[in-house]
């Protein structure tokens, strides 16, 4: 039977503009443009009121919350106004935990340093920058605005405004050397104190300008026991740093874990407002099951339909195969493993499989918690897809 813990729950917030797009981005980013501070303000009211309405549909009892998170997009660019009425209408309407997270994503080319001391009054407490390389033909590639002097800026002062820092990187693309991005990371870190490091290996997805150029050989990408080279001395450098990995991707020091992202992975309940984002809430109406709330992607449509009234595009009831499938995934990419009694029908894993892989010691199962051991990591979609009965 399933686990529910009550007393999560987390607010995302998209803001879908930015100053330009980047060339691996397939988020819902548009390039800026003028707007109505009034309408848009009006336009997350609505949907935090609609949201609100569904918890108390849904039989939900979770009275205060437990983390916000600002994406986009670029949310530094986001006018003051807007940013400091979410915070006062989501606390006015949901309450908030004494200890609630409070993020808001950056980029250096967009960082002002009097706008954060703004933000930070207004209750933001956690920042997370989207330096995304640490080498400036790497940012050119990338399709960044700045620059490393801008990134050196944008630390310096965040540092003098939050105590809860965290980077962005992308890294293991086509002509970049290992021995290169090992001493980049290792400069970097004896330079700034950070908390917390997000590290991505460059996919190309579908949509992009690189899926286009990566389709016409204009651009390539490395293989995968080059790409696990990459893996393994990143995690090796971050640990001389005293990170703890403690999900496939994501590295904290000790206290500095994301509790929003956490909420994801733990696949607890989440609030999604503003346009394309999307949240998921466990009805406890009867029999348990996962609904699926899903915005508008375009900016001026999700404004029209949510201006007077709100209106999401769509609400799905989610059947059991796939909010246990989303439960198992998403769970086994945290180093601490997933509880399997969150999984509502086991019958979607193959015990066989299951066993075959805990003779390997590929994964482990113990006291209800099954995870995938550390060295294999790195191997997780196959062996979700090993695992999975199909």
């Amino acid at each position: 039977m399933n686990k529910y813990n009550q007393n999560l729950l987390s607010l995302y917030v998209h803001w879908p503009y930015c100053e330009s797009k980047c060339p691996y981005c397939d988020f819902n980013s548009h390039v800026n443009e003028k707007i109505n501070v009034n309408d848009w303000i009006q336009s997350y009211k609505n949907q935090l009121l609609a949201m609100k309405e569904e918890l108390i549909e849904n039989n939900i009892n979770l009275k205060h919350l437990d983390t916000i998170f600002f994406g986009g997009g670029t949310p530094s660019l986001m006018p003051l106004k807007i940013v400091e009425s979410i915070i006062d209408l989501s606390k006015e309407i949901f309450g908030f935990e004494k200890d609630i997270e409070i993020t808001l994503e950056a980029n250096p080319s967009s960082y002002e340093s009097k706008k954060f001391i703004k933000f930070k009054q207004m209750g933001i407490n956690r920042l997370s920058i989207g330096a995304q390389s640490l080498n400036n033909n790497h940012l050119k590639f990338l399709g960044r605005l700045h620059n490393i002097k801008d990134i050196k800026i944008a630390l310096n002062d965040a540092s003098e405004i939050f105590e809860n820092i965290s980077i962005d990187l992308i890294y293991a693309f086509y002509g970049q050397k290992i021995h290169d991005w090992a001493n980049e990371l290792e400069s970097f870190l004896s330079t700034y104190n950070l908390q917390h490091l997000s590290l991505y290996q460059l996919t190309i997805e579908e949509g992009t300008k690189f899926f286009k150029d990566h389709k016409n050989g204009i651009i390539k990408l490395i293989d995968d026991n080059k790409a696990a080279e990459f893996y393994n001395i990143s995690n090796k450098v971050l640990s001389d740093f005293r990170f703890v990995k403690y999900e496939i991707s994501n590295y904290a020091k000790i206290g500095f874990k994301c509790k929003h992202n956490l909420n994801y992975w733990k696949s607890e309940n989440w609030i999604g407002v503003g346009p394309g984002a999307y949240g998921r809430l466990w009805s406890l109406n009867k029999n348990k099951y996962r609904v699926e709330y899903q915005n508008y992607k375009n900016p001026k449509t999700w404004l029209s339909k949510n201006l007077l009234q709100p209106k999401f595009e769509k609400i799905t009831k989610l059947n059991t195969y796939v909010s246990d499938i989303d439960t198992l995934t998403m769970g086994l990419r945290l180093y601490e493993g997933l509880e399997i009694s969150k999984i509502n029908n086991l019958s979607i894993i193959n015990f066989r499989s299951l066993k075959e892989l805990q003779k390997q010691n590929i994964v482990s199962f113990k006291d209800d918690i099954l995870k995938v051991n550390k060295n294999h990591m790195i191997k997780l979609n196959s062996i979700l897809d090993y695992l999975i009965s199909h």
